[in-house]
């Protein structure tokens, strides 16, 4: 019963992976070819110390010549098997997903079948059996190796197995001699076993890669859904947060800068053109404002249409205020260009107000609560401002509030 229901869902996982659209299939088509080169080094060596053996059991029945030449024709085609694999798996994963990677490796095994296969013929002495049984043993095991090895895309076993098989199955038919007709039957038997076995482990690795990347791609989409912003993409709050937390605490960086913004009339653009153009437009803002960020800062989607960026640099804190002004205006120079909605140009400017810090001495609450007074200073001071946050920002916002708020120096 166990092994029923075993292969009951693993067929079931099969159709339902199965059913999956064109790009899955070949993801896990690629996958499949990564195993194969991945697993390639054992059977390809394998492989030659089996020549070398086999020429020499061979070597008092067949010309030397004959022998080192197909020693020499098997060592090629396995060198090149290697080479392929090492260029294969120093490519990075778009060059490895290449459909030329599947057909270079099945024509490799199919030269490298062949040149097996003709051992059937140039080694067979049908005077001596207790040499064709050696030579049928030796090439049934090089045959058998490789159902374990490449059946993780299963007809390529076939590439391998036919030719290998064939031209030796082809002079026991021939042979006058009576046991070469026994011989050449179980060979038949054995190598419809082995298609058949080879058949059933490719389904096996099949469903398996199918059950493991369709888990990963679950947990990719948890994470992501989690992270991120579903409409611009961006990171979201929590992702922010957590980035804000981790940096400031990490002393390799000299100086900081939290970026805080709003679209000016971002409510008119979504009353009159539709909550699509304002969609939107959230998402060109949120393409340009990538387009500003220097590497391992990051930009991010609070809600609606306020945005923060976060950057680092490793400069001293003399040359902040140039740096931290060229990041400005590199930003509002992106942002304020006029934007594509439906079939208008609309001209839409952002309010933005900004602090500076060192990160070893400041909590993110803080940073946050800084640059949003800011960018309410912007607001105040009109259309398309910048405000870098000062001390006396706090003061004004505490008198302006309609209840206290608590200062350092206040007293329970």
């Amino acid at each position: 019963m166990p092994k029923f229901f075993s292969a009951t869902i693993l067929a079931g996982l099969r159709r339902w992976f199965e059913r999956d659209d064109s790009d899955n299939a070949w993801g896990l088509t690629s996958e499949k070819v990564r195993i194969l080169y991945n697993n390639l080094w054992q059977p390809v060596y394998a492989g030659i110390l089996g020549a070398v053996l086999l020429v020499s059991i061979m070597w008092e029945v067949v010309a030397p010549s004959v022998l080192i030449s197909w020693l020499v024709a098997i060592i090629a085609i396995s060198l090149v098997r290697l080479r392929l694999a090492s260029l294969f798996l120093q490519s990075d994963a778009t060059s490895q997903a290449h459909p030329k990677w599947i057909a270079w490796f099945a024509f490799t095994v199919f030269v490298a079948g062949c040149v097996w296969g003709t051992a059937g013929v140039l080694m067979f002495a049908p005077e001596r059996p207790e040499y064709v049984a050696a030579l049928a043993i030796i090439l049934s095991g090089v045959a058998a190796g490789s159902v374990t090895m490449i059946s993780a895309i299963w007809w390529i076993v076939i590439l391998f197995i036919l030719p290998i098989g064939l031209p030796l199955q082809w002079m026991f038919v021939t042979s006058v001699v009576p046991t070469h007709t026994m011989m050449g039957i179980i060979m038949i038997v054995f190598l419809g076993l082995m298609i058949v076995t080879s058949r059933r482990l490719g389904l096996i690795i099949h469903d398996n890669i199918s059950l493991r990347v369709s888990t990963a791609a679950r947990e990719a989409t948890i994470y992501r859904q989690a992270n991120y912003d579903a409409l611009t993409d961006l990171p979201n709050r929590r992702m922010f947060i957590e980035r804000l937390e981790t940096l400031c605490a990490d002393e390799k960086y000299a100086s900081g800068l939290l970026l805080f913004m709003d679209l000016d009339r971002f409510k008119l653009i979504n009353d009159t053109l539709g909550h699509a153009a304002g969609d939107d437009l959230l998402i060109q803002v949120a393409r340009r404002l990538e387009g500003c960020l220097h590497k391992g800062d990051i930009a991010a989607r609070l809600s609606g249409d306020e945005f923060v960026l976060l950057a680092f640099n490793t400069t001293t804190a003399q040359s902040l205020d140039d740096w931290t002004e060229a990041y400005m205006q590199d930003v509002q120079h992106a942002l304020s260009g006029a934007y594509r909605l439906e079939k208008h140009w609309v001209n839409v400017t952002p309010s933005i107000g900004y602090t500076c810090f060192q990160p070893s001495d400041r909590h993110h609450d803080d940073l946050l609560k800084e640059a949003d007074l800011a960018m309410y200073q912007a607001k105040m001071g009109g259309r398309a401002q910048r405000r870098r946050y000062q001390p006396w920002m706090l003061k004004e916002a505490q008198k302006l509030a309609p209840f206290r708020v608590p200062t350092d120096d206040s007293t329970s």
